[in-house]
């Protein structure tokens, strides 16, 4: 009987578990990007912050777009992001 409950509270415990894993909250449309100086809320297509006037892109020097200036490489043209 002992192990009928045991065998049972594992089984509650699994689907419990593995249903609130399932739920995927990694949507992009809810993501806010920040400043990676001052924190200050960004939106992506944005050259520098507005709040502290940091760069946050620059021009890839082998295909010219601009690019995130945290990216080690350009994902356009694979050109590193080398200072």
């Amino acid at each position: 009987m002992m192990l009928i409950g045991i065998i049972f509270l594992g089984l509650i415990v699994y689907l419990f578990y593995f249903e609130g894993s399932s739920k995927c909250s990694c949507s992009t449309e809810n993501m806010q990007d920040r400043c990676y100086n001052c924190g200050h809320l960004i939106k992506d297509d944005f050259i520098y912050c507005p709040q502290c006037k940091v760069g946050l892109k620059e021009k890839c020097k082998g295909c010219n777009k601009l690019i995130n200036i945290a990216w080690r490489s350009c994902p356009y043209c694979n050109t590193p992001n080398v200072e």
